[in-house]
């Protein structure tokens, strides 16, 4: 499958300035939405089969969990790991920015912790915690995922009683 792309200078683009490249296979707007879709809503429902088929083939989870070969399955393998430790899981998206075959996500995810989550037995509590994810687009699917999010913060927060 041939994606056509059209190359356009970013505003107020001076000569040397990088060109952003626009895939017509749905562009920055429609990557925008899918890593929404990917972050907000498929992650924190646990909906494994909508997950698989917005990733590429090739995806790479640059932040998966120690063991983990960072395929697809690393993703799905956290996501299912988040799912046993806390319920109730929401997440905000407070920015979300495309430009070419990337977005930014600047979110919120929240949860109760409801499982063991890195040998912290549940504590019932109610958290939330701020997350960045990076997503890299090929053909509309996820092909490369960057996260941070202050897991030290979060481990405190939940073992504190």
């Amino acid at each position: 499958m041939s994606v056509i792309s059209d190359v356009r200078p970013t505003a107020g683009a001076v000569d040397g300035a990088q060109p952003v490249v626009v895939s017509r296979h749905g562009g920055a707007t429609s990557n925008k939405a899918t890593a929404i879709r990917v972050h907000a809503n498929a992650m924190p429902a646990c909906q494994e089969g909508v997950l698989r088929a917005l990733l590429a083939p090739d995806f790479r989870n640059h932040d998966a969990l120690p063991g983990c070969a960072g395929g697809p399955d690393a993703l799905t393998q956290a996501m299912h790991w988040f799912d046993d430790a806390f319920s109730d899981q929401r997440v905000e998206v407070l920015h979300a920015v495309a430009e070419g075959d990337l977005v930014a996500l600047h979110v919120v995810f929240s949860a109760r912790h409801t499982g063991h989550f890195r040998g912290i037995a549940p504590s019932g509590k109610r958290f939330s915690v701020r997350e960045m994810h990076m997503v890299r687009f090929v053909e509309g699917r996820e092909a490369e995922h960057w996260a941070l999010r202050d897991e030290a913060w979060l481990e405190r927060e939940l073992s504190a009683r």
